[in-house]
């Protein structure tokens, strides 16, 4: 499996991000992980990095949040018009069809993945939705 540069992982549970950095790190599957437990924040940093070396190969967002959620995200980051550079995967506890088919139907989502994260299901990702893609 290619290694990346850079993931950004957006879920408001500090957790779980924390799990899926060591995981992430463990895998190899990324040299650096940014976690941002908020949407607010991560589309900040997005605006701030979309034309450096620091924005991030692959974003891990999750759906179910406080306040502004994975919907909202989506919403921002088509505004940023960042053309496919980076990579969203919707890493979720939903189990709801409408958001599997509304992600599906989404240019921005790469891939609708249910939580929680695991080496193999990166090597799953990787193989599935992120190679010659």
């Amino acid at each position: 499996m290619e290694k990346f540069r850079k993931v950004l992982l957006v879920d408001d549970d500090d957790i779980v991000n924390s799990i899926n950095t060591v995981i992430i790190k463990h895998a190899r599957f990324a040299d650096e992980v940014e976690a941002i437990n908020n949407v607010p924040n991560a589309i900040d940093f997005l605006s701030r990095t979309k034309n450096s070396e620091n924005k991030p190969d692959i974003i891990f967002l999750d759906l179910n949040m406080p306040g502004l959620d994975g919907w909202d995200f989506m919403d921002e980051f088509e505004k940023l018009e960042m053309n496919g550079a980076t990579k969203v995967i919707m890493l979720t506890s939903s189990i709801s069809a409408k958001d599997e088919e509304r992600a599906a139907a989404s240019k921005q989502i790469t891939a609708f993945i249910s939580k929680p994260l695991s080496p193999e299901l990166l090597e799953s990702i990787y193989d599935s939705h992120l190679v010659n893609n």
